[in-house]
């Protein structure tokens, strides 16, 4: 009896764990975390729209020599950033960047999901 209860307990912490990684969308896919795009007809560029919202709120702590950790001068220095999901949770979903008393407004924060949910095109 006691291994029937010891199985179905090990089971159970098994499936708990299946659902709680396909609830964090897991690292290969960042763009399924977060809330949906709420921009309508969104076609946002790094270039275009968000390079700008991460040279004025991101750059001061994530310069490649600020505080941060990691070096977003570059479309091509966020990328990894981005990947590994880190990026979308901290500024989309807990929006607990920026840090340092810098704000972002809501708006900014939906170009970045959106940019994001597509693919976050250069």
């Amino acid at each position: 009896m006691f291994l029937k209860k010891l199985t179905l307990a090990f089971s159970l912490c098994v499936c708990a764990i299946a659902v709680w990684q396909c609830d964090k969308g897991g690292d290969d896919n960042p763009n399924s975390e977060g809330p949906a795009c709420n921009i309508s007809n969104a076609d946002l560029s790094y270039t275009k729209n968000i390079k700008r919202i991460i040279d004025s709120k991101c750059i001061s702590c994530h310069g490649g020599n600020g505080p941060g950790p990691d070096d977003y001068r570059t479309y091509e220095g966020m990328v990894g950033h981005i990947k590994e999901g880190h990026f979308i949770e901290a500024v989309v979903i807990d929006k607990t960047m920026p840090e340092s008393g810098i704000t972002m407004t809501q708006a900014q924060r939906d170009s970045i999901n959106c940019w994001l949910k597509a693919g976050y095109p250069k």
